[in-house]
């Protein structure tokens, strides 16, 4: 009965995930997802190679410096490696379903790892409402099928903390194999995201425990960290030789002074947390979670709840901008949400209904799913379609090699539709002629429009866009 329904929550959770999997990558953080299946496109077209990664952006916006060989030297692309192999296994999804699918499989397994981990530290119960939580949570399935690196940072951290905390139970030969394999998961994880490291204080309490019991030596805790934080070290060490290609991230700590202010708590806590993850009503079980006494599980949960306040503050402008930002607390969240329901239900027969419990309870849960998907179901939405059908246009009349200005105020959706490489922002379009670019198109008939179409060849041009030749004008 328990393997079914587990096998049935990995079923309710990988469907659900599945929903408009085919929407074109011009939906919500449209430009971020834009930029990640960049990424993987250049690997289809120029050959997977994990240490010069680059995208469809030549200009300066990002960096602060024209880029134009295209440089893209944030995360180490494992994820993008991930996209690649599944685009080449299904060919026939394209590349922005194939990146969808890749985020929705890593997603799903999370999900096993979140009952495992959860069986594991606080019995069945709690493990299978975590898991469930984590299945269901509107925000969560948004966020579990976007072309994103969140989604195997979550999947790699979680997967090195259950590894972890299974070796005592194991022989040592095969206590020291998991040992690494948690480490090399754990540095993954660091690699696609450096801010995996504020969720790894459980792992450091779990590895001092095992220490001080002596069923590890110093020097394989030791090795562990080495193993857990060199990567990233050399990887952010390798990327300064491509200064062009790593985005300004100062504002990410604390843009605008923002950190403890009355609108970071508001923005964190009361609309992200509160709102748009929890659906108000889940702040309840939340709390009681929360304050719920450890079991087996000892002080792991709790550790994750510093780890998370401890993110939100050092990465004060990051979460406050974006709420993508938020999907790595959501396995976390999702432990507290099964503590907190089951400490109600275990309410004392003698003085509450039991029928009445376990009633309202479903009912607080599924208000909470209510009001949570009425904020995410327009995540869903693809505001701009003509971007996507102009996109199909010139990437069907332009040579593969033209480069392309496609005005869409520095947002890089519009110029990922193309296929092309270039410049998501006009302005100094002479400029931009002598550094290669060869077609301007644009959704928005406006002046610059105007005077370029008065100048240069016009290809073509409908109510909807306006595609026009910068190689060759007008005599």
């Amino acid at each position: 009965m328990k393997k079914f329904l587990v096998l049935l929550l990995l079923a309710l959770g990988f469907s659900l995930r599945l929903y408009k999997i085919d929407n074109p990558v011009a939906d919500w953080h449209s430009f971020r997802q834009a930029d990640t299946s960049s990424v993987t496109r250049n690997f289809v077209k120029n050959g997977l190679n994990l240490l010069k990664p680059t995208y469809h952006d030549l200009s300066n916006i990002q960096s602060g410096k024209d880029n134009p060989n295209g440089y893209r030297m944030v995360e180490m692309p494992l994820y993008n490696a991930l996209h690649y192999y599944t685009y080449k296994v299904f060919p026939n999804l394209g590349l922005d379903k194939s990146g969808r699918l890749t985020s929705v499989i890593l997603s799903t397994g999370s999900i096993l790892l979140v009952f495992l981990i959860g069986n594991y530290l606080s019995g069945f119960f709690v493990g299978w409402l975590a898991g469930f939580f984590m299945a269901v949570l509107p925000f969560n399935i948004y966020y579990s099928r976007v072309i994103l690196p969140e989604p195997l940072m979550i999947f790699l951290l979680l997967l090195s903390y259950y590894l972890l905390i299974i070796t005592n139970e194991k022989s040592k030969s095969i206590r020291y194999l998991l040992l690494f394999i948690s480490s090399l998961s754990l540095a993954g994880a660091i690699l696609v995201k450096p801010y995996a490291v504020f969720f790894a204080l459980p792992h450091l309490a779990y590895a001092i425990r095992i220490l001080a019991r002596q069923d590890i030596g110093l020097l394989s805790f030791i090795t562990y960290g080495l193993i857990a934080l060199l990567p990233t070290y050399f990887w952010r060490k390798h990327i300064q030789s491509y200064p062009t290609g790593i985005p300004a991230s100062d504002w990410l700590l604390n843009s605008n002074g923002i950190r403890f202010r009355p609108a970071w708590f508001r923005w964190l806590f009361s609309e992200r947390l509160g709102n748009l993850i929890l659906g108000v009503y889940g702040t309840f079980f939340l709390i009681l979670g929360l304050i719920s006494k450890p079991l087996k599980e000892g002080i792991a949960y709790w550790l994750w709840a510093i780890g998370i306040f401890a993110y939100f503050s050092v990465v004060a402008g990051g979460n406050v901008q974006h709420d993508y930002y938020q999907s790595i607390i959501i396995p976390f969240i999702c432990f507290f949400l099964a503590k907190g329901v089951v400490l109600v239900i275990s309410l004392n027969k003698t003085v509450y209904s039991r029928f009445l419990t376990i009633v309202t309870t479903l009912l607080v849960i599924a208000v909470m799913l209510s009001l949570s998907w009425y904020h995410v179901k327009g995540y869903y939405q693809v505001n701009n379609w003509p971007i996507v059908e102009v996109g199909k246009r010139v990437a069907t009349i332009t040579p593969t090699s033209a480069l392309v200005i496609a005005p869409y105020n520095g947002d890089t959706a519009f110029l990922y539709q193309t296929e092309r490489s270039g410049w998501p922002l006009g302005f100094d379009i002479e400029d931009k002629i002598k550094k290669g670019a060869t077609h301007y198109v644009s959704v928005v008939y406006d002046d610059e429009a105007r005077n370029l179409e008065k100048k240069y060849l016009l290809l073509e041009k409908t109510d909807k866009y306006i595609i026009i030749d910068l190689t060759k004008t007008k005599k």
